[in-house]
């Protein structure tokens, strides 16, 4: 008898208990949609076309990462922001003081809005780089940087405004 009433025991505490995972780390607790505004450029070096890319960037990496909808306006979370800084310049020399390798750096000023939580609304500043060799123009290889910093700016904005970490 006693065997029976531990496997009720067990079946009823093991029903009773449930654990939800994400393997990505983020929770959107009940929001069903996210609205990403066309991020704008304070930065006079910024090529045209990156707004774009960022701000796509930015929405196929929560469409990819959570089960957000994405929507055009008034979302449960809300993302708007603006690129403030675009940066080249040298951060190595050589022996003969010729530059080794630079550096493009992105830094951009994110608002996160939580509708459903407003706790964890924040206004805050990213910055990502990436170096390359001073034998190659900026031209040459700034799509693949900027490639790069995207993912990272991404994956950083998503931490902060969704990560459970």
């Amino acid at each position: 008898m006693s065997k029976y009433i531990y496997i009720l025991l067990v079946a009823l505490t093991t029903y009773g208990c449930s654990t939800s995972y994400s393997f990505t780390g983020t929770s959107v607790g009940n929001a069903k949609t996210i609205s990403i505004e066309t991020l704008t450029n304070r930065s006079p070096l910024t090529p045209p076309q990156y707004t774009q890319s960022l701000t796509e960037g930015l929405k196929e990496a929560f469409l990819r990462q959570t089960s957000l909808d994405l929507v055009k306006s008034n979302g449960d979370m809300q993302i708007t922001g603006f690129i403030q800084k675009f940066y080249s310049g040298p951060i190595a020399t050589t022996g003969n003081e010729t530059t080794s390798q630079n550096r493009l750096t992105v830094t951009v000023q994110i608002k996160f809005v939580n509708v459903l939580d407003p706790t964890q609304n924040f206004s805050k500043t990213f910055s990502r780089f990436e170096d390359y060799s001073s034998s190659q123009s900026l031209s040459q290889v700034q799509d693949q940087l900027l490639v790069a910093i995207t993912d990272q700016l991404a994956q950083d904005i998503i931490q902060a405004s969704i990560g459970n970490w």
